[in-house]
């Protein structure tokens, strides 16, 4: 959305420039307002007055009406003005505005007001009408929203009142370069010095009736800022916002990473129930680094993240110690199809926390001997496998079948439950459409948890037949320190010591001690193709 937003002030930019040639302002204006209409959005102009050298724009608005959602952004006044080195300068007069409607199932619309305030910006474009680099320079932009809300706490418009939250934003600098023709790209990439985000939120409430009201406030900063991508656009106009399913069967590819330095950030809560009761606390949060990558075409959509050092704290009133604890770092990503096609295809998914430590006022809640060992917990995650796509996974037409189904079934359930409907002869039980997404094979290649002393790690390859009740396939694992932390939990009184012989009978039959370390236990899980399940050899069922 913050995108959308600052790309429509000034489109933001790319890494090399293009040669260049004399380019007009009436044809940068062509250029920025192309990227919009070529995806989908509609741009108008209050007014359009050129004057010499000078291109003057009002009130012009970049706005886009879809079946689940509406936003209107509009720029007061844009200056565009030949520099007589070949460049053009624009420069915007005003705040930016923007209105952001969203429908929500069974409930009020969600609803977004944004100003934005860019002092001293100036944006320079450079190149041929085929060829533009837009080179932007905000030395601070200023961001105000309210979500939700017709009205403040006083009663005012919403429009009018007190933005519940603030961003500002220092020594932003960014590109964003377009090249027209077959498979056309775009690139843009932006930094910041720093961010700065407050958030003040009084008088909140579920609903009007209930009688429970709440407030926040919360204050982050993050040092350093990169935001970096690219787009190939499909010959010819696509609609980004109501058929993104076509541009990418189009040949549409989008890509685009963010990352931040260090951030710290805190905050401040307080409600009262509706009995009047009253409890409040206070939280705060650091973390060393994070970054975020996705890609998306007609192939796939995928995901990367990835934190360092991070560490929150929660103070409660109603509690004597703080609930806190600290990650080392946690990376994960996810990918898989979006389009449909008639053979199984690949998909990804992977996870890794490490360094992973609670607060010991919450190890004495259950530990208060210290018995356990409280040493940093990981787990890593590991899996990949093949599916079969029935639907392309964005079309709108297939989510919409999905919805009718649904709905159909639910209100058959209904009928039955209080006996005031009867089934349609003609008609039969209503069916859900087949799943569109369906796992094929599974390969484990690493689930690994280690966490109070012990172990656990498993391996393992599995096919899921189509109307099997039980995939097909094995599964290995090995397990450390598990008879230690047995012999443990029954020290501290957790499990008693005649259940805990039924859970050590219990562990043998699927678990032996391994050859080479018997303190290692190991097992294998054969998964057949007529449903029995051998453990170590062993039919278990």
């Amino acid at each position: 959305m913050f995108r959308t937003v600052a790309t429509s002030a000034a489109a933001l930019i790319a890494a090399a420039s293009p040669v260049l040639a004399d380019v007009t302002p009436a044809q940068v204006w062509d250029n920025i307002s192309k990227y919009y209409t070529d995806m989908g959005y509609q741009v108008t102009t209050g007014s359009r007055d050129e004057a010499g050298d000078t291109l003057t724009l009002s009130d012009v608005e970049i706005s886009a009406d879809t079946d689940s959602s509406d936003v209107s952004i509009t720029v007061p006044s844009m200056v565009l003005q030949q520099t007589g080195d070949q460049k053009v300068r624009t420069v915007i007069e005003g705040e930016i505005t923007a209105d952001m409607t969203s429908q929500m199932p069974e409930q009020d619309d969600a609803t977004a007001h944004i100003v934005i305030a860019i002092p001293q910006n100036e944006m320079i474009s450079a190149g041929s009408p085929g060829d533009i680099l837009h080179q932007v320079v905000y030395p601070e932009l200023l961001l105000s929203a309210r979500f939700n809300g017709g009205q403040t706490a006083d009663g005012t418009d919403g429009a009018t009142g007190d933005m519940p939250v603030q961003v500002r934003m220092t020594d932003v600098a960014g590109s964003y370069r377009s090249v027209d023709g077959a498979g056309a790209r775009s690139t843009y990439d932006m930094t910041a010095a720093d961010l700065d985000l407050k958030l003040d939120l009084k008088d909140i409430s579920p609903d009007e009736d209930s009688g429970e009201t709440g407030s926040v406030t919360a204050h982050t900063i993050v040092d350093g800022l990169t935001i970096t991508g690219s787009m190939v656009a499909p010959d010819g106009p696509f609609d980004m916002t109501e058929n993104l399913h076509g541009a990418l069967n189009a040949g549409l590819v989008i890509d685009g990473s963010f990352a931040m330095g260090p951030m710290t950030g805190s905050a401040e809560f307080s409600s009262t129930d509706a009995d009047g009761a009253e409890t409040s606390g206070n939280a705060s949060f650091s973390n060393e680094s994070s970054k975020l990558t996705m890609a998306l075409s007609r192939d796939a959509l995928t995901y990367r993240g990835s934190a360092k050092g991070s560490m929150a704290e929660m103070n409660l009133a109603d509690l004597p110690f703080p609930i806190s604890y600290a990650v080392d770092s946690a990376t994960g990503g996810l990918s898989f199809p979006v389009s449909k096609a008639d053979g199984p295809q690949p998909f990804t998914l992977s996870y890794a926390l490490a360094g992973l430590t609670l607060a010991d006022g919450i190890w004495d809640l259950f530990d208060p001997e210290g018995q356990l060992p409280r040493d940093p917990a990981s787990l890593t995650v590991d899996l990949e496998g093949t599916a079969t796509v029935a639907e392309d996974l964005l079309d709108p037409a297939m989510a919409e079948r999905m919805d009718r189904a649904a709905q159909a079934d639910g209100e058959a359930e209904d009928a039955e439950g209080d006996g005031s409907g009867q089934q349609d002869e003609t008609s039969g039980d209503p069916a859900m459409p087949p799943m569109p997404f369906r796992p094929e094979t599974i390969t484990i290649n690493q689930l690994t948890l280690q966490a109070v002393g012990a172990t656990v790690d498993v391996t393992g390859d599995l096919t899921l037949p189509q109307d099997a009740d039980q995939p097909v396939g094995t599964v290995q694992g090995s397990f450390q320190g598990v008879n230690t932390l047995l012999d443990t939990l029954v020290a501290m009184g957790v499990v008693p010591q005649e259940q805990m012989m039924g859970a050590r009978m219990m562990l043998a039959m699927f678990a032996r001690p391994s050859e080479d370390d018997p303190a290692t236990l190991v097992s294998e899980l054969e998964f057949r193709p007529d449903g029995s399940i051998l453990a170590n050899g062993q039919q278990v069922k």
